[in-house]
């Protein structure tokens, strides 16, 4: 068991100088050094960003998780985006699309002029390899592609894509974060070993056409982007010249390095230590609705907890106030099922759990385990700070069940790997969802549909209830949104009943940066990243 992530400021080392600072991260670059009164940190060329959170891979289609976004976002794009902080669309790669009046055809415009940072040109065809590789691969976003038939490049830079059927959120799967980006298909091909679509090589490398491309790549320690310059939307206007993401372990360290200057924007803090930067001199904090939910996940395949009654017992076990008050100092609420209230197809009469120990006690009792007397895994990977203390209140509130928690900290590579592997996923483990598709199937797919277990979705709790596969998988074929509703509320309430998770908490996103950053806006479809060709000093 390592320590927890919220140290005291004063265990940090008086080392983190601001030259220091930017000398690890700076990767060879020559950056300047800035004294006194807080400017950003390397000036108005160079971007610092901190992230308690590591990447996990550079291949945006291989990962659902939260932080290799962070990187993908400055030197990958998709065909589509989102307006402002709506769920609209916007043009990105794709400068329109049409779709037919059965909803099975979408005919996309392809931009031109585009190119990737190897010199290849983009177009149809590197769209419709993209698509294929994605399909190929069966990971991250490839769920939601199951429905296309065929992919048709009638012209340079025209898309047809065929669907079998109706597929609610369909083009989410081209917009945003965890999404199909486009990368250069001569990169993938001149890579690839052994049919694996360049899975290997694009961990550690990236070729895109997005606004930077990748200078230098240290996992665990730092990331150094610079222009490309041949971008497409050009450099007029404020922009930085280079972004430095440095992941920083320590909390303390982190929320220190923010307070000094030596960073700009601090990624991944703990609620509590964000909480305490309000008012600091030269920071400000972002306080805007998001759809992120936080989830306690519970192994549903073996051991006491694949008897829903255990799971029952446990989410009454769960003191959701204690943690909402003491942990989060309130600045978040209890989540009503398993999506959040903010988010469209939100069912507001989906039951709620509460804590009652007496509940939990004979609810323990009617499934054959009196005083508790049995023994849970949770784990949490590094840098998700709010999933210690978590863990310890889960802890302590299923000691007075006479259950017994053994909590465990690993990378967020070791973590994923771990979870995802059927054999070895006998755990607990804390997980908060922001959607990629616009749709409650979104969350209740990746996290509780049978086709979503192992390394196809984030079932890793392997939860499997036929009737919720079932409302779900016609849901997203429903084109009638009232239908299509009322089939995601049935869901909801199904997924409440058989507690695969306990619903923990939902609230507004709180990151905290300095007042001289211009350029942020937040939207909920990507939560944790940062639109670095956006972003500029004041």
């Amino acid at each position: 068991m390592s320590e927890t992530r919220t140290a005291p400021a004063h265990a940090v080392s008086n080392g983190w100088s601001r030259r220091a600072f930017l000398a690890m991260g700076a990767g060879g670059l020559s950056l300047p050094f800035l004294g006194g009164g807080r400017v950003l940190a390397a000036g108005k060329d160079t971007l610092v960003v901190a992230s308690g959170a590591d990447a996990v891979t550079l291949d945006p289609g291989v990962s659902f998780d939260g932080q290799s976004p962070l990187l993908w976002r400055g030197v990958y794009e998709s065909l589509f985006d989102y307006k402002a902080d709506t769920l609209e669309f916007a043009p990105l790669l794709a400068e329109s699309y049409t779709v037919s009046e059965d909803k099975k055809t979408y005919t996309l415009k392809i931009r031109q002029g585009v190119k990737f940072t190897d010199g290849e040109a983009f177009n149809a065809a590197a769209v419709k390899f993209n698509i294929e590789r994605q399909i190929k691969i069966k990971q991250g976003i490839a769920f939601a592609l199951g429905p296309i038939i065929s992919i048709e490049t009638p012209d340079e830079f025209t898309v047809v894509l065929q669907l079998s059927a109706p597929s609610d959120g369909f083009l989410s799967a081209f917009a945003a974060l965890d999404t199909v980006k486009m990368i250069s298909p001569k990169a993938i091909r001149d890579n690839e070993k052994d049919n694996d679509s360049a899975q290997a090589w694009l961990r550690d490398n990236m070729v895109g056409t997005g606004p930077y491309k990748m200078h230098s790549y240290t996992q665990s320690q730092q990331a150094v982007l610079e222009r490309n310059a041949d971008y497409w939307r050009g450099w007029d206007g404020d922009h930085f010249q280079r972004i430095i993401v440095k992941y920083v372990h320590e909390a303390s360290t982190e929320r220190l390095v923010l307070e000094q200057g030596e960073v700009d924007v601090a990624l991944f803090l703990p609620d509590d230590v964000v909480e305490s930067l309000e008012g600091k001199p030269g920071l400000v904090i972002t306080d805007v609705p998001s759809y992120n939910l936080y989830y306690l996940a519970l192994n549903c395949k073996k051991g006491p907890t694949a008897d829903p009654k255990v799971r029952r017992a446990i989410a009454y076990g769960f003191n959701y106030d204690a943690f909402i008050k003491d942990i989060l100092r309130g600045k978040a609420k209890q989540a009503h099922g398993p999506i959040p209230s903010t988010f469209v197809g939100f069912a507001p009469d989906t039951p709620v759990y509460t804590y009652d120990i007496e509940k939990a006690k004979a609810l323990l009792a009617e499934a054959g385990h009196p005083g508790g007397g049995f023994k849970l895994k949770y784990t949490y990977e590094t840098g998700y700070f709010w999933k210690r203390p978590l863990g310890e209140l889960f802890q302590s509130n299923m000691k007075d069940l006479g259950i017994e928690v053994e909590i465990q900290e690993l990378s967020p590579a070791a973590w994923a790997g771990l979870l995802s592997n059927p054999d070895t996923a006998e755990h607990c483990y804390g997980v908060v969802w922001w959607p990629t598709l616009a749709t409650p199937y979104d969350y209740m797919w990746s996290l509780f549909h049978t086709a979503a277990q192992g390394n196809a979705g984030y079932n890793w709790g392997y939860y499997s209830n036929p009737e919720v596969d079932k409302l779900l998988d016609a849901g997203t074929i429903e084109p009638d949104e009232k239908k299509r509703f009322e089939l995601y509320a049935k869901a909801q309430k199904l997924l409440v009943a058989d507690s695969p998770a306990l619903f923990i908490y939902e609230k507004n996103y709180r990151l905290p940066m300095s007042d001289k950053l211009k350029g942020f806006v937040f939207n909920g479809m990507r939560t944790e990243t940062l639109d670095f060709y956006a972003l500029h000093s004041a």
